[in-house]
């Protein structure tokens, strides 16, 4: 069987293959995707060819619903229509290898790499959508665990993409006070028209910090990174309480570039926590808020496009332009 996919054949270029998919065998289910969403960070990074463990040509993408087609005899817990969530697949091309492969039409897989949400039928497309994203905001609820945050605290969090601003929604969730700091004025644009209840101030306002202070008058509780950028970490760990926390959750790939000024965080003791990849009850927790809706995914979609049209999405990726941010591709 034929399917297409998106493949990275090189640092900073993107195309469409066609792949050869194996035989089912009898433990094996075929699933026809129907959403899959490109990672702001993750994929960007594997794009140019700097996250850990890339490697050329490649499938990437971790974001993807599907519909079960068929299942081998030995299946059980899946049947044909059910909605499934994962990227387990394979193919015949070994020369292209799975940066966990999402973007792909059809896979052939063994069932174990699927979670399952009942009949695809039943599911509204609007929370297909959000739940397409389900590892990305994974991540910021694993943060927010990790971090212990609790009612009455004040937050603050550098980024305004989908792990800085997920993460803010889950700690006003939880009766903390959270604000966002950004550098793009676009994107503080469209997070502060979609969500008026989040503060989003601008990295680069001259009263940043006094506007801080008036919100934090003690200090915050927790200062959260999800950008990687060290002279606004250093800059805005003077704003944190002692004994606060310092939680980061970017992407540090450049050793010296991304050194922090560890005085500064000795000083006022702070506690440093990081994370990586998720948990089992992140995938619980983040499922039930974005099925109920209490964390608004779709506010954070920025496009949505048919599958013909995905590499317009690879190539905003590539550029950053127009804004984006989040990005659902529509492959039915």
């Amino acid at each position: 069987m034929k399917t297409t996919a998106v493949v990275f054949p090189r640092a900073d270029a993107f195309e469409v293959r066609e792949l050869t998919l194996p035989e089912p065998g009898p433990g094996d289910v075929l699933v026809r995707t129907l959403i899959t969403a490109i990672s702001p960070g993750t994929e960007r990074w594997i794009l140019r060819g700097k996250h850990v463990g890339t490697r050329f040509p490649c499938v990437p993408g971790y974001h993807r619903l599907g519909v079960v087609e068929g299942c081998g005899s030995a299946v059980k817990g899946l049947a044909p229509g059910d909605l499934v969530y994962g990227s387990a697949n394979g193919w015949l091309e070994t020369d292209v290898v799975s940066m966990w492969g999402a973007h792909i039409g059809h896979s052939v897989s063994p069932a174990g790499g699927y979670r399952t949400y009942g009949p695809a039928a039943a599911m509204p497309r609007a929370r297909m959508e959000a739940l397409a994203f389900t590892i990305l905001c994974g991540v910021s609820n694993r943060g927010v665990n990790r971090a212990e945050v609790k009612a009455g605290q004040k937050t603050l969090h550098i980024g305004a993409g989908i792990v800085g601003h997920c993460a803010a929604q889950l700690a006003k969730l939880r009766g903390a006070c959270p604000v966002i700091v950004d550098k793009d004025p676009e994107r503080i644009a469209f997070v502060a028209k979609g969500f008026p209840a989040i503060p989003v101030l601008s990295i680069d306002d001259p009263e940043l910090e006094p506007r801080l202070k008036d919100f934090a008058p003690d200090g915050f509780d927790l200062l959260h990174d999800s950008v990687g950028q060290p002279a606004t970490i250093d800059r805005l760990v003077a704003l944190v309480k002692g004994q606060g926390t310092l939680l980061l959750q970017a992407q540090y790939f450049d050793k010296q570039a991304c050194a922090i000024d560890l005085d500064q965080i000795k000083i006022r003791e702070l506690t440093v926590k990081t994370t990586c990849g998720i948990r089992a009850e992140d995938w619980e927790q983040t499922g039930e808020h974005l099925l109920s809706g209490r964390l608004n995914m779709q506010a954070l979609i920025t496009h949505r496009l048919p599958a013909s049209r995905i590499l317009e999405g690879f190539q905003m990726l590539h550029t950053g332009r127009p804004h984006n941010l989040g990005m659902v591709i529509d492959w039915e």
